[in-house]
């Protein structure tokens, strides 16, 4: 009998596993939120509050440099992001430098792991397949798995 909460099974499909990441990445959030007012607590103590204070609310008094700098500074970042992002696509866009490998006949199966024709036609034809082998690494056995 399997435990009410706890399933490791692996025959779970797609839809449960999704519901169950679903289900606990909600549950964290909620635990991460009843966290957040303390969090606040702790960062007005050690200084947002005053640093919010002396920039906002102080007789409204904010540095023209930081009005004018700090959009320059992140349209100088946002441009430079994307001018290596499109130096990259134009760089590597087109060929493609990964090719399709030969296909390999029996005959060379058989011949690099030392197995029979049979068992060859195994490592073939299935999708997963279990290998038996003995003491000297050589493939004896093979079964088809689901």
């Amino acid at each position: 009998m399997t435990p009410p909460i706890i399933d490791h099974t692996p025959t779970r499909g797609p839809g449960k596993r999704l519901a169950s990441g679903a289900l606990t990445a909600f549950a964290w959030s909620l635990y991460a939120w009843l966290w957040v007012p303390l969090i606040t607590v702790i960062a007005w103590v050690v200084g947002v509050r005053t640093a919010y204070v002396r920039l906002y609310l102080d007789d409204s008094e904010i540095d023209p440099f930081l009005l004018l700098a700090l959009p320059v500074i992140a349209l100088v970042c946002a441009a430079l992001l994307i001018g290596w992002a499109e130096y990259n696509r134009a760089r590597f866009s087109g060929v493609e430098r990964r090719s399709r490998r030969d296909d390999i006949d029996d005959a060379q199966v058989r011949q690099a792991l030392g197995a029979s024709a049979a068992l060859a036609a195994k490592l073939r034809d299935g999708r997963i397949v279990r290998i038996a082998l003995d003491d000297d690494a050589r493939p004896v056995a093979a079964t088809s798995g689901s």
